[in-house]
């Protein structure tokens, strides 16, 4: 199936990325070409009182970096990438057979599916990301990805560091050999010497540390999950128009109750994203749309042969990478 004809039957999901997926001028070429992309980016400002318009189309990667920038600026992005899609293809495009976002990205996610209002989720998004921000600056923490390597190899590391040296967990489960690792700073680089060490010519191993600048979905965001605990159950979703890929436990969902609790529990619970996407496979949709800057979930798609990664990748113009006859 062609991506053209995905979208407009439908049988595609629409997935968000999480932090660490901003690009400088990320958003510049897609301001250019469609008004609708800059009008999501200046409600973001104004809900906010950041400066994420320009910062969204024109700004540097050490102005993006601090998580009080980057977080918001990565959500108001994806939506506003998704906005263009729409835009671009008018009625012709279908509301997708499942939305995702993968740990930030699923307040974007629930946006899309008009469970959450626009303004409330980039302010919670915003303090979120203030506080995980503090939190990091209090007790010095790091993600790193490792690939290469199964899961339950690298879990084990993180279970052998020893406590003198911190808390190290396996936080994401992209892909069956892709694991994001979180916690203390010399707990994550105490595992990924071990990982570095185990690689081999004929099975090479990649670590990479990630720009995230906080620790989610490890226990050293258990004070922010208690202080955002009352903000997050007061945003109340309500009832998604498409199942929402849920980060903590893999499951598709339309019950707005589970959509709040991930939402929550997802700050110090891994992201099982690898069974998010096999639960999208094996469903039948093969299609996986990635609204990101980076193409972060496009690439995690694409470590399952059966998947087709559509990443809008805003460097190029979308004419392009989803031609219209």
């Amino acid at each position: 199936m062609t991506p053209l004809a995905a979208l407009e039957t439908g049988r595609y999901a629409l997935v968000f990325p999480g932090a660490g997926s901003h690009l400088p001028a990320m958003a510049r070429r897609l301001c250019r070409t469609f008004p609708a992309a800059v009008e999501v980016l200046e409600r973001a400002e104004k809900a906010v009182g950041l400066d994420l318009a320009r910062l969204c189309r024109a700004g540097t990667a050490p102005e993006l970096a601090p998580p009080e920038i980057s977080h918001p600026a990565v959500v108001a992005t994806a939506l506003a990438g998704s906005t263009a899609l729409r835009a671009h293809l008018g009625e012709r495009l279908a509301p997708p057979a499942f939305i995702g976002g993968h740990s930030l990205g699923h307040f974007a996610a629930l946006v899309a599916a008009g469970s959450v209002g626009f303004e409330d989720a980039l302010v919670l998004v915003a303090r979120r990301a203030r506080l995980m921000a503090e939190q990091s600056r209090l007790r010095p923490a790091l993600m790193a990805s490792i690939g290469g390597l199964a899961p339950a190899r690298v879990a084990r590391w993180c279970a052998d560091c020893p406590p003198a040296v911190g808390v190290a967990v396996t936080g994401c489960l992209n892909g069956p050999q892709q694991t994001v690792v979180s916690g203390d700073e010399r707990a994550v680089r105490w595992v990924t010497d071990r990982a570095t060490e185990a690689s081999t010519e004929q099975e090479p191993v990649h670590v990479r540390e990630l720009t995230a600048g906080v620790a989610s979905h490890s226990p050293l965001m258990d004070p922010v999950q208690d202080e955002l605990a009352p903000a997050l159950a007061a945003l109340g979703p309500s009832a998604p128009t498409a199942p929402v890929l849920l980060n903590t436990t893999g499951r598709p969902s339309t019950d707005p109750g589970e959509l709040g609790t991930d939402l929550l529990r997802q700050l110090s619970a891994p992201v099982l994203w690898n069974d998010a996407m096999r639960a999208v496979l094996d469903s039948g949709v093969e299609t996986v749309v990635d609204t990101g800057p980076g193409q972060v979930l496009c690439k995690a798609a694409a470590l399952h042969p059966d998947a087709a990664p559509l990443a809008l990748n805003f460097m190029q113009p979308l004419e392009r990478v989803v031609p219209l006859p």
